[in-house]
């Protein structure tokens, strides 16, 4: 079964070369990478050889443990995982999971990351070498090991993220369990880095590295530098930790194929019965409302915010947003020992990737693009109800990290700028995006589909309206900053210009975006049903 697992795999990327060349270019251009990468760590190996006993341990446990952690944030970020091993495609050929587990376990270990990781590792495991073989022997089995959990690991967290995104009650315990770990993580890591790095690398990193050590992040790569400590218990049990970590995940992850082999698609609609908030709510004639066109755009604005309450594609997205202005508030400003008002980018931040955010919203909405585009030309409505629904959830969201902010440094004076450049970057930005996402719009993780996922085949198109949408927002938003920015350095009077300036260019931006969109929208709807099917 190993051989046909690994030739169905093969013959999947053969076809998808043939018929999408961006992958071919993914596939060379991260092959050349990694080789380009092969002298830089063979230099690091023999750089290593020469340091002392602790230091190369710490070394090599911290690196283990970021290349660990970042083998499972990566691929939720970023792209996903190779599609070709998704079980769910074997769901059709009646095969179980025993069946199939040893032939998905070589694949996995047969990727080009795996591959590189895997090299990577074992080079830096020579560092060990005149220390004796029975610690070279260690070196070795705790890297691979230690590869092991980064691969088994990467696909349990893909597979787990999208199950925990799969129904209501799922999604809710989920987002307590981020809120907790984070207000646990966010004090430990303020308290760590408040007073600079140096302080920092001195205090509080060789305590945290003594504790990685200690876990499953770290253990494979302590295992040597215990043993040639003459702490043989040491090195046995950490190796004994990381072999029994290896047998947990990848029952794990056999126990997530089995249940993908007949949930292929881990869909949670029709679990619960809930009232339809389009429908179900309160309906005017058009004509109370101001017409027809008020309506339209609050049936897409009522749609639109369904969405943003239940579905994964825009939850993960609305979680996305948030990582950026926490990494100023909660690195960037300490590690750098920046003064404090720094941390006022983290609310302007945050509006601004609010909005630029939905430079792809109408491919997300692409199960409805169709029904708009038959119900005639009415391209401002729809784009003027998306527009809304974005803000009904985005303008308290900033509201309140701004109110945080100033709360936390008592910024008082700078309440009324910081208010216009928050406005101005959300109103911007989100103009900006709607005029992207008709111009330039590109495939989407369907409904159902996993969230962290991407399609390959367009990743041309979604980086070149990544690039345009990101270059137009970098051109708008230092007339909404700049303002603020002078408040800050020179004259606090410069506030209340920030204030009508933002709140102005904001809305005439968003305005006028969601107008040019929605003309664009009429003429190129059929392009756009093409575009994102």
């Amino acid at each position: 079964m190993v051989a046909t697992v690994l030739s169905l795999k093969y013959r999947v990327v053969l076809h998808q070369l043939q018929r999408e060349w961006w992958r071919a270019l993914l596939l060379v251009g991260g092959a050349i990478w990694s080789l380009s990468l092969v002298p830089a760590v063979l230099w690091a190996q023999y750089a290593l050889a020469r340091e002392p006993l602790d230091v190369r341990a710490d070394i090599l446990v911290g690196a283990g443990a970021l290349c660990a952690i970042g083998w499972v944030i990566a691929p939720l970020l970023v792209t996903g995982l190779d599609d070709t091993l998704d079980p769910g495609r074997f769901a059709i050929l009646g095969a179980s999971s025993r069946q199939i587990m040893p032939g998905l376990t070589v694949a996995a270990a047969l990727t080009v990351p795996a591959v590189f990781f895997g090299v990577m590792f074992l080079i830096l495991a020579r560092s060990w070498r005149h220390d004796g073989a029975w610690v070279m022997a260690a070196a070795v089995a705790g890297s691979v090991l230690t590869v092991t959990v980064m691969v088994v690991g990467a696909r349990i967290a893909v597979a787990w993220a999208a199950r925990a995104m799969s129904s209501r009650r799922a999604r809710g315990l989920s987002l307590i369990a981020l809120i907790a770990a984070f207000g646990a993580i966010a004090p430990a890591i303020w308290l760590s880095l408040r007073d600079g790095l140096e302080s920092a690398a001195a205090n509080e990193l060789p305590v945290m590295l003594d504790w990685l050590g200690r876990t499953p992040l770290g253990a494979g790569m302590a295992a040597p530098g215990a043993l040639a400590r003459g702490d043989a218990w040491g090195a046995a049990w950490r190796l004994m930790l990381m072999a029994a970590v290896v047998v947990i995940l990848h029952g794990a992850w056999r126990a997530n194929v089995a249940y993908t082999l007949v949930h292929p698609l881990h869909r949670g609609g029709g679990v619960q019965r809930r009232s339809d908030a389009i429908l179900g709510g309160p309906r005017q004639r058009p004509e109370r409302q101001g017409g027809a066109g008020r309506e339209i755009a609050r049936a897409v604005r009522s749609r639109a915010l369904v969405y943003w309450a239940t579905d994964v594609r825009y939850l993960v997205n609305a979680f996305g947003v948030v990582a950026l202005p926490v990494l100023i508030f909660v690195i960037v400003v300490p590690v750098l020992g920046l003064d404090a008002r720094w941390a006022l980018a983290a609310p302007v931040v945050l509006a601004a990737s609010i909005g630029w955010g939905r430079h792809n919203d109408v491919a997300y909405d692409s199960t409805s693009l169709w029904m708009d585009v038959v119900a005639g030309r009415i391209g401002r409505h729809v784009m003027a109800g998306r527009a809304q629904a974005v803000l009904v959830w985005g303008v308290p969201a900033v509201a309140v990290a701004a109110a945080a902010i100033v709360a936390w440094g008592r910024f008082w004076p700078a309440i009324p700028g910081l208010l216009g450049a928050c406005a101005g970057a959300l109103g911007a930005t989100l103009g900006v995006s709607a005029v992207s996402s008709v111009v330039l719009p590109y495939r989407a993780p369907g409904p159902g589909e996993n969230p962290f996922g991407a399609e390959v085949g367009s990743l041309g198109a979604s980086l070149v309206s990544q690039l345009v949408s990101g270059a137009a927002m970098l051109a708008v938003l230092p007339f909404v900053t700049l303002p603020f920015i002078l408040s800050l350095t020179h004259d606090g009077r410069w506030g209340w210009l920030a204030l009508v300036t933002g709140v102005g260019i904001g809305m005439g931006a968003c305005v006028a975006g969601v107008r040019a969109a929605g003309s664009l929208y009429d003429r190129r709807s059929g392009q756009l049903l093409t575009a994102v099917a």
